[in-house]
């Protein structure tokens, strides 16, 4: 069962990256910073997690969401917590639109990085999988390093990546404050591609669907996708033979396909479009994304 944009899925998709060298992007024009570093941790569905501080409590283990442009948190750690209502406030994930509660967090805590003012929405830690959803709306101006191999995250404020000869750099669009990339292709067709750590699995519109899988022979059940209310849209899997994200490329893998409102939302129902989940991102050796210069890097080896 799949889960999106704030939640987290079941089920358990795998496939094969490779890169080649792209050309190295400008160096920073100012002297390097020494980014902070805080562990990074799986959450019961390989998720990752850092810890996060809420009004001085804690830590607690919230998901890394670049799929999300707002901080959640879980109604149960909420009350715990005693956090103050905030208002109501319109979201939108994956099955749709939703008239949510908030609650205030004064100040979030994560590492030496201090978010103050927070209106965060509320929802059930069943649905969300977690005590909390880290959204980008803590992350706006950084450049976050998500370090598979040493189990790290680092961050500091915008700035190139570092060249490396296994690291390919890929540009986009900011959309509500997320990261779009452009430069994918599949079968020489655009593919807009939605950064989203917080979700397992990687999700295709059906836009994508009618040109990844012409000829398919192979045959998959259907299945769901739950959001974060607890609704859920159909989906169904389908084998893709390749796909090309930058020189990031993508092999023998089933994808999950829904036509998702996330995908209305960002205008991309007829054009093909897919959430970028940890199937794929944790493949990489690294990961960087940086909202701010609207550019993402994968390293392979």
């Amino acid at each position: 069962m799949r889960r999106l944009n704030l939640v987290f899925a079941a089920s358990l998709l795998f496939g094969v990256c490779t890169a080649r060298a792209s050309e190295p992007p400008p160096l920073p024009a100012a002297a390097p910073v020494v980014p902070e570093t805080l562990a990074l941790s799986d959450d019961s569905v390989a998720r990752m997690t850092i810890p996060v501080m809420v009004d001085g409590q804690g830590p607690f283990p919230f998901v890394i969401d670049t799929g999300a442009d707002r901080t959640v948190i879980s109604r149960e750690l909420a009350a715990t917590l005693n956090l103050p209502s905030g208002p109501h406030v319109t979201m939108h994930e994956s099955a749709g639109v939703d008239d949510v509660e908030t609650v205030l967090i004064t100040r979030l805590g994560v590492g030496k990085r201090v978010v103050e003012g927070i209106d965060a929405p509320v929802l059930s830690a069943a649905n969300l999988g977690a005590q909390g959803l880290l959204g980008i709306d803590s992350l706006s101006d950084q450049h976050v390093v998500l370090d598979f191999k040493s189990r790290r995250l680092m961050s500091l404020t915008s700035r190139s990546e570092l060249y490396d000869p296994n690291m390919n750099v890929v540009r986009g669009k900011s959309r509500f404050g997320q990261l779009v990339l452009v430069d994918a292709v599949v079968r020489g067709v655009p593919v807009y591609v939605i950064l989203d750590s917080g979700a397992q699995n990687t999700v295709g519109n059906l836009a994508l669907r009618r040109i990844l899988t012409r000829g398919a022979t192979r045959a998959y059940p259907p299945t769901q996708i739950i959001s974060v209310t607890g609704r859920s849209t159909p989906a169904e899997f389908a084998d893709i033979a390749d796909l090309h994200v930058g020189a990031l490329t993508i092999r023998n893998m089933p994808l999950a396909f829904a036509e998702l409102h996330t995908f209305e939302r960002f205008g991309l129902t007829d054009r093909p479009a897919m959430l970028l989940g940890m199937d794929v991102l944790g493949l990489c050796q690294k990961v960087t994304v940086d909202f701010k210069r609207r550019e993402a890097t994968f390293t392979i080896n």
